[in-house]
C-alpha cells in the first residue's frame, strides 16, 4: 500500500478507532471478571483481558510510529453503552455476565476481522490479524461457555443473545463511524511533521 499523507491520516484514525475499541473493552472485562462467580471463567477472562492490554500497547505503538497521538480513551457514547450492557449482567449471575460479555465481544471480533482483511502496511496487517484471531477466539469461547451453561444456539435465550450481540455491535459500529471524520481531523492536527 503506497502511503500518501491522506492515507497516513486515515490509517492513524483507523488505528485510534481500534485503540478506543480496546478502551471500551477493558472496563467491561474488569466488570465481567468481578461479576463471575466461577473461578475458571474468571481466569479465562483475565487471560483475554491481557490480550486486550497487548492490543492497546501494539496499536498505540503503531500510531506513534506514524507520527500520531494515541487516544487512550473509550468511544463516546458507545463505550458507555457497552459498559451499561455489562453492568446490566452483573446481578444475574454467571449466565447473565457471559450474555452481556458476548454481546460486547461481537463488535470487536467483527471489526478486527474486517479491518485485518484490508490493504494495509505489513506491520499493521500483522498486528490486526493477530488481534482478529484473538477476538474470534474470545467470542467463540463466550459462545461455548454459554452453551455449557444451557444457553447455546438451541436455546431461545441463547439465540436471542446472539441476535442482540449482532444488533448491539452493528449499532455501535454505525455510531462510531459518525466520529470517524473527527478522528481523521485529530490525526491531521496532531501528527508530527
Amino acid at each position: 500500500m503506497t502511503m500518501t499523507p491522506r492515507d497516513g491520516y486515515a490509517l492513524i484514525a483507523t488505528l485510534n478507532d481500534l485503540l478506543q475499541l480496546e478502551h471500551d473493552a477493558l472496563p467491561n472485562y474488569a466488570l465481567a471478571i468481578a461479576g463471575l462467580r466461577d473461578r475458571q471463567l474468571r481466569e479465562e477472562l483475565r487471560v483475554f483481558r491481557d490480550d486486550h492490554r497487548r492490543h492497546a500497547r501494539e496499536l498505540a505503538g503503531l500510531v506513534r510510529a506514524r507520527g500520531g497521538v494515541p487516544l487512550h480513551l473509550p468511544h463516546l457514547p458507545t463505550g458507555l453503552l457497552k459498559l451499561g450492557v455489562q453492568v446490566a449482567g452483573l446481578a444475574g449471575g454467571d449466565r447473565a455476565v457471559l450474555l452481556a460479555f458476548r454481546a460486547n465481544e461481537w463488535q470487536s471480533q467483527a471489526k478486527y476481522r474486517r479491518l485485518a482483511d484490508g490493504d494495509l502496511p505489513p506491520d499493521v496487517a500483522d498486528v490486526l490479524r493477530r488481534a482478529a484471531d484473538d477476538e474470534a477466539r474470545h467470542y467463540a469461547w463466550a459462545a461455548d461457555a454459554l452453551a455449557a451453561l444451557g444457553l447455546g444456539s438451541g436455546n431461545p435465550l441463547g439465540l436471542a443473545n446472539a441476535a442482540f450481540a449482532r444488533v448491539h455491535g452493528m449499532a455501535a459500529e454505525a455510531i462510531e463511524a459518525v466520529g470517524r471524520p473527527g478522528l481523521e481531523l485529530l490525526a491531521r492536527l496532531t501528527r508530527a511533521r
